[in-house]
């Protein structure tokens, strides 16, 4: 089976135009061979995200979400940490990322954080006290869909091919 790449035109062309129509999508980056490294990024411009895809290196899984994900949004404090708890329940998988990029160096990355109880949620959201994050039930990755598009940033060849992730 053929993988889609990201410098396909089906891919570009969906991603542009999902862009289109909302304000912003939420992309996952999956590394390979970096033991389940993966990061989670808000995209609202189409420039934005192809200057992102390409620095990514060959292997890299990118999936995008149509569909508006991790609609808390807010800087982390108590209200806010009350305000998560009410709307995902115990025993739902969630996902917490800060949305703006802690800075190591020349390094940087967003600092992402998932469990499944209430309390891993509440222990989450107090490591970005402060921070501004966005939180929700974990985004459905698992298959594309209409609202799902996952592609492969092409080795130096032009093929898109999986790695470990």
């Amino acid at each position: 089976m053929k993988l889609l790449s990201t410098t396909d035109e089906r891919f570009l062309k969906t991603i542009e135009a999902w862009l289109a129509e909302q304000p912003e999508i939420l992309v996952q980056m999956e590394f390979s061979r970096t033991a389940g490294n993966k990061e989670f990024r808000f995209f609202s411009s189409f420039a934005g995200l192809w200057k992102e895809l390409r620095r990514q290196n060959p292997q890299t899984r990118v999936t995008a979400f149509r569909l508006r994900q991790l609609p808390l949004r807010g800087r982390v404090d108590d209200e806010f940490i009350d305000l998560c708890l009410s709307h995902i329940p115990n025993g739902r998988e969630f996902l917490i990322t800060e949305t703006i990029p802690t800075t190591y160096g020349k390094y940087s990355s967003f600092s992402q954080e998932a469990g499944e109880t209430s309390e891993e949620l509440r222990e989450s959201l107090e490591k970005s006290r402060g921070k501004p994050v966005a939180v929700g039930e974990y985004p459905d990755w698992q298959e594309d869909n209409s609202d799902v598009i996952r592609a492969y940033v092409p080795d130096a060849d032009g093929v898109a091919r999986a790695g470990c992730y």
